[in-house]
């Protein structure tokens, strides 16, 4: 099975953004050993336990501390900025590290004034098919396809391009990739099964429609858990849901919670009612069990990769995590 990874950057109670930062080398590096497809690092604002505000930073930094592990971006914000510059920033990576950048792009809102704040110079709001439109023109060189604006080129001009990727949940966004003959990236939300197989189903019944040359791809991601005791999976589970729980509030954490400070904390009915929505989200269990789920949804849903979220608290945890699948993974095979 193909594994990747997808990576918050989380602020550990106790460190700072630097320390994060840091930590995040270094597990990509480790993914990159172990022979994880590719590393990705997602974007979040106004949220204050994680340090992946700027994913296309991370990425640079990632590239230059690695050597052949994919390295992208899960995802950029599109409709946040200009596909123009989006372009000229990814084509600068690929021209620095050729063949190991990927650029997935996604559309959701973040906070109103983040929203404010990103787009305070337009006008009119931007439309994110165009900007996809917009993106291929420019990794491919071709002024001609861009309508908005002729002869204009993404520089550098270089002889290879970021592979793109299209992230969503909705058949709306599966259609935009399947139409441009891009691969398909969709979360697990805890969303209901037959809803995650209609969107995909229809990715693959359109993009054959499409190309019928070419072959649909299909990456999935999700939360995981795991360590090699299950009273640690239990408290890191436990951190999890907190976390989880706390970043949709006003007082949002200022950190991820540590399993101490997790421990202390109680919770009333109804946080205890969306701690069990959420379980869906996320899969926890031994190393066996993960890979044996992760497999089971690789078939369900007819996928062909699987994507780990390995948001738990600590470095060591977080490195005996991406380990332990690795291992379990290769035996699986």
């Amino acid at each position: 099975m193909k594994l990747s990874i997808l990576d918050y950057v989380p602020i550990f109670e106790g460190r700072n953004a630097t320390q994060a930062l840091n930590h995040t080398v270094e597990l990509a590096q480790l993914a990159e050993q172990l022979n994880y497809t590719r590393y990705w690092v997602a974007e979040h604002h106004q949220v204050f336990s994680v340090a992946s505000s700027a994913p296309e930073m991370i990425m640079m930094s990632l590239l230059e501390n690695t050597n052949s592990i994919q390295i992208g971006s899960g995802g950029v914000m599109l409709p946040h900025y200009s596909a123009y510059k989006v372009a000229e920033v990814f084509k600068t990576m690929e021209a620095s590290h050729p063949s190991r950048v990927n650029l997935g792009t996604g559309h959701s809102k973040s906070y109103k004034n983040v929203n404010k704040a990103l787009n305070e110079h337009k006008t009119i709001p931007v439309d994110y098919e165009n900007q996809i439109d917009d993106l291929i023109a420019y990794f491919n060189s071709d002024s001609d396809i861009n309508q908005q604006y002729k002869d204009l080129y993404a520089m550098p001009l270089i002889n290879t391009k970021p592979n793109m990727f299209i992230l969503g949940t909705s058949k709306k966004s599966a259609s935009l990739a399947a139409i441009r003959g891009l691969p398909f990236v969709i979360a697990n939300m805890g969303q209901d099964k037959e809803q995650i197989k209609s969107v995909i189903n229809h990715y693959r019944s359109s993009f054959k429609a499409q190309h019928p040359l070419h072959h649909p791809y299909v990456i999935m991601a999700s939360f995981v858990i795991t360590a090699d005791n299950k009273y640690l999976r239990e408290d890191l589970a436990n951190a999890f849901h907190l976390w989880l729980l706390r970043i949709g509030y006003l007082d949002q954490p200022k950190c991820y919670p540590s399993v101490d400070y997790a421990k202390q904390k109680s919770f009333s009915s109804r946080e205890i009612e969306k701690i069990n929505q959420h379980n869906h989200r996320v899969i926890v269990g031994s190393a066996n069990e993960v890979i044996s789920k992760l497999k089971e949804m690789m078939t369900d849903f007819d996928v062909d990769e699987m994507m780990i979220q390995p948001h738990v608290y600590g470095e060591d945890n977080r490195k005996q995590l991406i380990q332990l699948l690795a291992i379990e993974n290769f035996k699986h095979k």
